[in-house]
């Protein structure tokens, strides 16, 4: 070894070789190399193997295997051998032989840098990335003129068919009037129209026909329920709490759901949704009221959106156990947060810096001391049944407490008796603590007698009891929460650095910087999650608006104009359409960040009416549709196809809000609702199990929630065309729909048919598929010749119903 390698490889670098004006240079010539193919994992707060490729020094330090190199001896530096040898950049290309000489060229003449003591940066962010797509304040484009003047209804279609006219494509002309009014029934309310509404709108010859379609539509209390499921899928909404196998029922999760759908049908402006949805306590300053007005009701039971996270902590949990399973509703908490609002996979940055992001650790951890400051794993917490605030007044909850205390203790000592009986006669009883209850029954009368009459009474006590509503809710526990870690490789047990509350980096240079308020030591809240609320919700944030609007697109056209609609990072989708996406954006924010108004002006565009038609031209140049030249076909989703099934039945329920609907499981393992308790009810407002999914919709595709589902898969599998041949529910309601055709004003086969088509596919057939159908009709009467006449009709048009409720055409929209 030469002595400058000596005395600059392994002592302190108190010796650095100065650079000439050729040699290369650390900052100029290899940092952006190093960036390029290493510091997607050799950086940050917990670079990989312990090396930080960032400055000069940090390679000199080196990680786990020693110094990254020797000044003035590449052939013996460890950063040269492996890039040289191909073992870095791991799973990826080759440096290029030139990079690979420079590099070689650097350490040879003593790794000359500008600043070689230089230590790391607390953030591998660079002004690059700074500069990504997403990460900039959206402008409102110029719309763009173009030749197809005729297709443009709107500035959506300027956009559209610039891109179209660029890649030598043109727009389809527009569906049919019965295609478009069932698409966008369907897209809007979740349903199909009756024939009376399609009727209404076929005879309506008066201009803007279409437009006051779209109106009543939008009005609709249907439109709610719609989209509120689209949102609670982001949320990860669901009626149980997840982790262990009980999956136990959260009794008032629903008031959440409620709020969503009536925030949707009032159109609650967005930013308004947010701040409700993320500090709903903190505006509401609840605790000053003594009952709960219905505003400040509405603010509590928007922050269910943080307490949908998988929750099963408990009393009987010990502190180690109750703060594991609190850890895993934070960790889940903030991947909620930042994935519904700022379109981010910020979860891959819990154990490191995010490998393809420019997302810290610190970043991760800062935004979770936003959150930190209601949930707790360090700290004092209630479990989770026992996180709720009454919604009743002071003397509302004296008197319920007077009249139920008494009651309480008579219910007490009768689950006590019932239990002693009970041990007695398993006592007596041959099979000892095997009996059954049916067994014990059985060989007592009177047990049975005395168990039936203490249930029976048990039951009378019960019923007056007075039950005070509830809500679910979350709050800041105090305004002085334990610090929040940064914690070693994600785990709580490592607990390193602390962290302040803050967003990440990368987005922190907006108009309005996100800043934690100053309160006092007895304030009731931190402010924190406020904070953040506003920060999301300033007009020019750069995600906010976009995430959303491109969220309502892909429920419009089945992909969003980004097309990972949960990443909006450099590792994310390009948009197909930026202009259009960010004139959209602040459209949406100019219009008072309504939803309403950007359904429609989705819906009132060229480009949403356009018909599905494939061409051969187009499909040559862009098969994947990425340009919008048609409409795409798209399936509808699980509680479309069930809700669509019940109301060409005849048998939906639009009763709206409350208690979800119990599910129950069949022997055959088939989960289904429980219709004795609520029949026909909207599949909104059906109970939500994480552990347990109801069979249809699972077979169609409904999410299960582990943690929040931001994308729906659309899969085509044999399990659906069976569960639309041979499930109870398909043939129950087939039958239905048969006694609604059979119940019509029409005497021939002919008219029930085409009125049955009508009902199920919003069209009439076609003379060759009437044909079809009355011989169809004939073949079904002779194969029920044995029934009686009544029986046999109604066979025969259960049959003809079940083909169209399972037809593609029924649960396809072109």
């Amino acid at each position: 070894m030469t002595f400058r390698g000596l005395l600059c490889g392994f002592a302190s670098a108190t010796a650095v070789w100065a650079a000439p004006a050729a040699m290369p240079q650390f900052e100029k010539d290899i940092l952006p190399i190093l960036e390029a193919n290493c510091a997607k994992c050799h950086a940050g707060s917990a670079p990989q193997g312990g090396l930080d490729v960032r400055t000069r020094a940090s390679l000199l330090k080196g990680g786990a295997a020693g110094a990254g190199f020797m000044a003035g001896e590449p052939d013996r530096s460890l950063l040269f051998f492996r890039i040289r040898s191909g073992q870095m950049p791991p799973g990826g290309p080759k440096l290029e032989d030139a990079e690979i000489e420079l590099l070689r060229r650097w350490i040879e003449v003593g790794a000359p840098a500008a600043s070689p003591y230089a230590q790391p940066p607390t953030s591998h962010i660079t002004e690059k990335d700074k500069l990504h797509w997403s990460f900039k304040p959206p402008r409102r484009p110029a719309v763009p003129r173009v030749r197809a003047q005729d297709r443009v209804r709107s500035p959506v279609d300027a956009f559209v068919l610039a891109a179209l006219e660029k890649n030598g494509l043109a727009m389809n002309g527009d569906a049919a009037p019965e295609t478009l009014y069932r698409r966008v029934a369907y897209d809007l309310t979740g349903l199909p129209p009756t024939p009376e509404e399609l009727d209404a709108f076929l005879k309506d010859a008066l201009p803007g026909a279409y437009e006051r379609a779209v109106d009543r539509l939008l009005a609709s209390p249907r439109y709610g329920e719609r989209w509120a499921r689209h949102w609670l899928d982001t949320a990860g909404y669901a009626d149980s709490e997840g982790v262990l196998d009980a999956d136990v029922i959260r009794p008032n999760a629903w008031r959440y759901r409620d709020y969503v759908i009536r925030a949707f049908n009032n159109d609650k402006p967005f930013d308004r949704f947010v701040r409700e949805q993320l500090a709903g306590d903190e505006l509401s300053e609840y605790w000053k009221h003594d009952g709960l007005p219905r505003d400040v009701a509405d603010q509590l039971e928007a922050t269910g959106f943080l307490r949908t996270a998988v929750d099963a902590t408990r009393d009987d949990f010990l502190p180690k156990d109750f703060a594991e399973y609190q850890w895993r509703t934070l960790f889940d908490t903030e991947q909620i947060v930042a994935s519904t609002f700022l379109g981010l996979t910020m979860q891959c940055a819990r154990c490191h810096d995010h490998k393809y992001e420019p997302i810290t650790q610190r970043d991760y951890y800062s935004l979770q001391a936003v959150l930190a400051s209601a949930i707790r794993p360090t700290g004092a917490v209630l479990p989770t049944y026992r996180r709720i605030v009454v919604d009743a007044t002071k003397a509302e909850q004296a008197r319920a407490e007077e009249n139920n205390k008494p009651l309480e203790a008579v219910a007490k000592a009768l689950r006590e008796l019932m239990n002693a009986r009970r041990e007695q006669a398993r006592a007596a009883h041959p099979k000892r603590d095997k009996a059954t209850d049916a067994e014990l029954r059985e060989a007592s009368a009177d047990y049975a007698a005395k168990l039936d009459s203490a249930n029976k009474e048990l039951k009378e006590t019960e019923t007056r009891l007075i039950q005070l509503p509830t809500i679910r809710m979350i709050n800041d526990i105090d305004a002085a929460p334990p610090p929040t870690y940064l914690l070693q490789r994600g785990d709580p047990l490592s607990p390193g650095q602390t962290v302040a509350p803050g967003v990440p980096a990368v987005l922190a240079p907006t108009a309005r910087p996100f800043a934690v308020p100053a309160v006092a030591k007895d304030a009731k809240t931190t402010g924190r999650r406020t904070a953040l609320a506003d920060w999301l919700t300033q007009p020019d944030h750069p995600l906010t608006a976009r995430v959303i609007v491109n969220r309502v697109w892909a429920g419009h056209f089945g992909s969003g104009l980004v097309a990972s609609l949960d990443n909006f990072g450099k590792s994310g989708a390009a948009p197909s359409h930026p202009e259009l996406l960010d004139w959209l954006a602040m459209q949406f924010v100019d219009g008072g960040w309504s939803l309403k108004k950007l359904h429609k002006t989705i819906a009132m565009s060229s480009t949403y009416r356009q018909s599905a038609a494939a061409r051969p031209d187009a499909l040559a140049k862009d098969v994947a549709n990425k340009f919008l030249w048609r409409m795409t076909p798209q399936r509808l989703e699980a509680e479309s196809v069930r809700d669509g099934i019940l109301r060409v039945a005849g048998r939906l329920d639009v009763t709206m809000f409350g208690e979800p609907v119990r599910t129950t499981t069949k022997p055959s393992g088939e989960v289904v609702p429980d219709n004795d308790a609520a029949p026909g009810r909207r599949t909104i407002y059906q109970l939500v199990r994480r552990n347990t999914p109801q069979s249809l919709l699972n077979a169609f595709d409904a999410p299960v929630m582990e943690v929040n589902c931001s994308r729906r898969v659309t899969t085509t599998s044999a399990t659906q065309a069976l569960a639309l041949m041979n499930s109870e529910f398909i043939t129950a309601q087939a039958e239905h729909f048969a006694r609604r055709i059979l119940d019509s004003n029409e005497n021939d086969d002919g008219a029930r048919i085409e009125r049955a088509v009508r009902m199920a596919l919003a069209r009439a057939p076609t003379a060759k598929e009437l044909d079809r159908f009355l011989t169809f009709i004939e073949k079904q009467r002779a194969f029920y010749a044995a029934q009686p006449e009544a029986e046999r009709r109604l066979r025969v048009y259960a049959d003809l119903g079940q083909a169209l409720l399972g037809a593609n055409e029924f649960i396809y929209l072109d």
